[in-house]
């Protein structure tokens, strides 16, 4: 692919100061120069002085950067407003509390230009608040990592295409799009992502079910492809990632034929779930009692976050039952401000009782 402009989309609500770090980062990383930069700020009706720390960004620096708000509370709609103004052959859009590794931007565009791909993206790594528990850590733990927001696939380079429904998924933090490809499958589901209290997600994940069926699920895992997301305490408890994996549970009841990939008007349902389901819930159950009591604390925990999930899998499901059909209001991500930086030596009471 021919790629001569690139458009970097910075979504934002009440972060300013998080902002500051993201866009000096981003305004201070070297580039190759054969190709143009611009940084899209949409700012999502913050209340704070976000529009100042972009105006002052954008007085000191070469690189283009653009203001834009948006009213209406979410994150995809924030999403919305950057594709449609964003003039670069690729979107590459990060979060406002992340900072981008050197040359990031460069290896994305190389990305695209190396391979014939409508989406890139690489590892999101974690700048922690405190300490996490070690087992954390371990290459086990990464299947609940989700209520980080860090992805690390290995060192490896990947091609992905085919099915979406099988893939190891990027996460919003670090991903780039073919824009004309993101804006002909209409970009972002309004219906999905996070609003005031809930943590109704995967805005993100669904684009990639859109692209497999227009055929342009083609995208490439470059493991050089970095950013650092800060991590505060408070997402490192029992209680946080119980309630997380609880609303990804609802997130996915949002859109179950593209998670199991069936017709699922020819499957059997009892109260608005698919009857499989109840089965497979019965068997985490009973994997997650029989681990209690064990000495694999990770193992016990994987078991229960399985059952929250499933738990809100099904109080989704009952409710859109209930109602009669999906729901159409958009709800999409709108941030907490950004937790303030506590001592790293300090370590995460995630494991604690007092977490439960």
């Amino acid at each position: 692919m021919i790629v001569t402009a690139a458009s970097i989309l910075v979504c934002t609500h009440n972060r300013a100061d998080s902002l500051r770090g993201t866009l000096s980062a981003l305004l201070t990383g070297p580039r190759t120069g054969d190709y143009t930069v611009e940084i899209v700020v949409v700012d999502n009706n913050s209340g704070d002085h976000t529009r100042a720390v972009v105006e002052a960004a954008a007085s000191t620096c070469a690189i283009p950067v653009r203001y834009l708000f948006e009213p209406r509370q979410g994150k995809s709609f924030a999403l919305n407003l950057g594709l449609s103004e964003a003039g670069g052959d690729i979107v590459a859009h990060t979060d406002d509390d992340v900072i981008p590794e050197t040359s990031w931007l460069d290896r994305i565009v190389d990305a695209f230009r190396r391979h014939d791909v409508t989406f890139a993206f690489g590892k999101v790594l974690p700048r922690w608040g405190v300490l996490p528990p070690p087992e954390l850590l371990l290459p086990r733990a990464h299947q609940i990592w989700g209520p980080l927001a860090l992805l690390d696939y290995g060192d490896e380079a990947r091609l992905y295409e085919g099915d979406a429904a099988s893939q190891r998924l990027p996460v919003g933090a670090n991903l780039a799009f073919h824009r004309a490809t993101l804006r002909a499958i209409g970009g972002w589901r309004t219906d999905l992502g996070k609003v005031d209290n809930s943590l109704i997600s995967g805005e993100d994940h669904e684009v990639f079910f859109r692209l497999k069926a227009a055929g342009l699920f083609r995208g490439l895992y470059d493991p050089s492809i970095v950013v650092r997301h800060f991590v505060p305490s408070s997402r490192l408890t029992r209680q946080y990632f119980r309630r997380w994996f609880y609303w990804h549970g609802k997130t996915l009841a949002r859109m179950p034929e593209q998670l199991y990939g069936l017709d699922l008007a020819a499957v059997p349902h009892v109260f608005g779930v698919p009857r499989f389901l109840y089965r497979q819930a019965l068997q985490a159950a009973w994997g997650w009692a029989r681990t209690l009591g064990g000495r694999d604390s990770l193992g016990v925990l994987i078991r229960e976050l399985e059952c929250c999930q499933f738990a809100g899998f099904f109080a989704e499901s009952w409710e859109l039952q209930r109602v009669g059909s999906r729901r159409t209001a958009a709800t999409a991500d709108m941030p907490a401000p950004a937790a303030r930086m506590t001592d790293p030596t300090t370590t995460s009471s995630f494991w604690r009782s007092s977490g439960s």
